[in-house]
């Protein structure tokens, strides 16, 4: 269980840390400037930030077959594998 946990730890760190890299990246293409009406057009000069930032994205939200959902579940499948169902009653 707590290597399922230190997994999801660092899995969620990692991507959570390349938001903010991209978003950094973002904000110094566009000349530091950080008002998201201006910021229109951006794939096109970013086209592998806004890849990085949508599978960071899709990872921190569980999509499947995204590392975020393996951890997930590994650790869903890991907490109700603790109880056994003995005739009805829950030990």
């Amino acid at each position: 269980m707590y290597a399922s946990s230190f997994l999801h730890l660092v899995n969620h760190a990692f991507f959570k840390a390349l938001l903010f890299l991209s978003a950094g990246s973002v904000i110094h293409t566009m000349r530091n400037e950080q008002d998201l009406r201006r910021m229109g057009g951006a794939i096109v000069y970013l086209p592998m930030t806004y890849v990085s930032m949508l599978v960071a994205s899709f990872s921190l939200s569980g999509v499947p077959f995204f590392t975020g959902c393996y951890s997930k579940d590994h650790i869903l499948e890991l907490a109700a594998s603790q109880y056994t169902i003995l005739s009805g009653f829950v030990f």
